[in-house]
């Protein structure tokens, strides 16, 4: 059982995390969901839900850069707060070989997600061409 001595309550709606916005904490629910999304150019892509024992925010923990993603809640939501200072005195007890796995991972991470929302983008734009044809098609059929 993971515990945290910061608890912080957040409504339906309201931002947890903003994607650009540079931020050295992660985030443990303990209670209710959350939606992470990217922003892709002007667009926004939902890139999923987490729930209750998640962790999100974590890669603001091994770097001073930006946010990559925005997390709302979904409902009343709980979340524990993991501080870099906390973490890092956690990763200082951690063998060196680990901390570059980690590292890897986190960075890793970083670009899967990057890449993710630019398919979902590419994706949304197939699936309004396809839903396009689909018309044409219905309508040329009608009126034969």
């Amino acid at each position: 059982m993971i515990t945290t001595s910061i608890v912080e309550r957040f409504a339906d709606g309201q931002a947890i995390v903003t994607e650009g916005i540079i931020s050295t904490k992660a985030y443990i629910i303990l209670s209710g969901q959350v939606k992470v999304s990217k922003k892709v150019g002007e667009k926004s892509v939902s890139i999923g839900i987490l729930k209750e024992g998640d962790v999100f925010g974590e890669m603001g923990l091994f770097s001073n850069s930006p946010r990559t993603a925005s997390v709302i809640a979904i409902g009343d939501v709980n979340v524990g707060i993991i501080d870099k200072k906390y973490f890092n005195e956690l990763l200082n007890k951690t063998p060196a070989e680990l901390k570059l796995v980690v590292n890897a991972l986190v960075e890793r991470l970083r670009a899967t997600t990057e890449k993710l929302a630019k398919v979902a983008i590419h994706f949304e734009k197939v699936r309004r061409t396809m839903d396009a044809l689909s018309v044409k098609t219905a309508e040329e059929e009608e009126k034969r």
